[in-house]
C-alpha cells in the first residue's frame, strides 16, 4: 500500500505498528498546522485547520476495523462524534445562555469519549484477524 493510499483509501488493512506509526505523523503534521492555524485564526482558525486530518485519520482506523474483520461502521461513527464536536464548539452550541456546558454537548462529549476508548482499545490494541480476510492478505504475513 503506498503512501497516498495508507491515507485516504477505505480499502486494505493495516497493522497495530503501522497504525501506530501513521497516527504519530499525523500528529506531528496536524500539530504544525493547527498551530498555524492558531496564530492566523484564533482557536477556530485551529480547529478549522485540525479538520483536514479527520479524513485521513478515518481512513487508518478504517484499515484497522477491516484488519479485525470488522466493517467501518464503528469508525464512521466516531469521525460523526468528531465532527459533531468542532461543529458545536465552532458554532457556540458547547454553551447555553447561561455559560454552562449545554445538555447536547455534553451528551455528545460522553458519547465522544466512550467510542475513543473503543477506538483505543479495538483499533490500537488488539491484534487484527490471522491470515486472510474479506479485506485482504494479513499485513503480518510476509507476501509472496
Amino acid at each position: 500500500m503506498n503512501f497516498i493510499d495508507l491515507f485516504t483509501s477505505l480499502d486494505g488493512r493495516i497493522n497495530r505498528k503501522r497504525y501506530w506509526l501513521s497516527i504519530l505523523a499525523l500528529l506531528v503534521v496536524s500539530l504544525a498546522v493547527q498551530v498555524i492555524g492558531n496564530l492566523a485564526g484564533g482557536m477556530n482558525g485551529a480547529m478549522i485547520s485540525g479538520l483536514v486530518f479527520v479524513w485521513p485519520s478515518f481512513a487508518l482506523a478504517v484499515k484497522r476495523a477491516h484488519d479485525r474483520n470488522k466493517t467501518g461502521w464503528m469508525p464512521a461513527i466516531f469521525f460523526a462524534l468528531v465532527l459533531a464536536v468542532n461543529y458545536m464548539q465552532l458554532a457556540g452550541l458547547h454553551e447555553d445562555a447561561f455559560g454552562k456546558p449545554s445538555l447536547v454537548f455534553g451528551t455528545v462529549s460522553v458519547m465522544f469519549l466512550g467510542f475513543a476508548i473503543y477506538g483505543f482499545v479495538v483499533w490500537g490494541c488488539l491484534r487484527g484477524t490471522t491470515g486472510p480476510n474479506r479485506y485482504g492478505p494479513d499485513p503480518l504475513q510476509p507476501s509472496s
